[in-house]
């Protein structure tokens, strides 16, 4: 019997590294990086490799902005400042597609009527209420997450997110004929998941050791659910979808780090 070598997961081309790199820091952050990237459909595909990585630099942000406002501040002052610096450094990109996902699953009767609610720009205002919900239960689960998890919390949370994103990008169509989520969804090569969910895991194990694979097995759970549910609403998935599924899956990490403190899985 002939054996045939294993062919390892092609990941983005040493020549388009550093671009779906920069590619990814461009999509997910406000960073005004001025290099100069012929933006194609494969190159926005190839970025999701490093969306984890990307959520990392977002986590290390935020840990800077905890660790210098926790010198001078109260801990309400110290999580609410977190909450927004958390904002301004995604420019809120999810939390709109959070709000417009809201908007279009609740005000719809068919998927063609939903679809066109979550292209209106203005915002309804279930995805208002929504959005109030969501920010405040950041805030409370920031403000009760014990402080010597608080470093592993910040620096995680984000990665989690960003990898569900890239998750449900395999696991259910696009669900519009253009838009800018498609080249994520219909282009996305076979080796891009495995960079991302390797990069998650690598970093996971690192910062929370064993409890992390609770953590990943409850957004992953998450993860599928919401995509059943969105592939049953709208025939598929959205930019806007992939964004609410951002927030969702960080609502989602942060309450397991809370529950696994609070049944003392974890030691100070």
């Amino acid at each position: 019997m002939r054996w045939l070598p294993l062919k390892k997961p092609a990941y983005p081309g040493k020549e388009i590294k550093l671009k779906s790199l920069l590619t990814a820091f461009r999509f997910l952050t406000i960073l005004p990086l001025r290099v100069k990237i012929e933006e194609s459909d494969e190159l926005l595909a190839s970025s999701m490799a490093f969306f984890p990585l990307v959520g990392l630099f977002i986590g290390g942000f935020l840990f800077l902005v905890y660790r210098i406002s926790s010198i001078l501040f109260s801990p309400l002052l110290i999580n609410a400042l977190v909450l927004i610096a958390w904002v301004f450094i995604t420019g809120a990109l999810h939390l709109d597609g959070f709000m417009d996902t809201i908007d279009g699953l609740s005000g719809g009767k068919t998927k063609e009527e939903r679809l066109k609610i979550m292209k209106d720009p203005s915002s309804g205002a279930k995805g208002t209420v929504g959005l109030v919900g969501l920010l405040g239960l950041k805030f409370l689960l920031l403000l009760e997450i014990e402080p010597f998890l608080k470093t592993g919390t910040l620096l995680l949370t984000p990665v989690v997110g960003r990898w569900s994103m890239v998750t449900a990008a395999y696991l259910a169509p696009y669900a519009r004929g253009e838009g800018l989520g498609k080249a994520f969804i219909t282009r996305k090569g076979e080796g891009t998941i495995f960079w991302a969910s390797l990069t998650v895991t690598l970093l996971g194990l690192i910062i929370f050791k064993f409890p992390f694979l609770y953590i990943i097995g409850v957004c992953l759970g998450i993860t599928y659910l919401s995509t059943l549910y969105f592939k049953s609403r709208m025939g598929g998935i959205t930019g806007d979808t992939l964004g609410a599924l951002n927030e969702i899956i960080e609502l989602t990490a942060l309450f397991s780090i809370y529950s696994l403190s609070k049944a003392g899985v974890f030691l100070s």
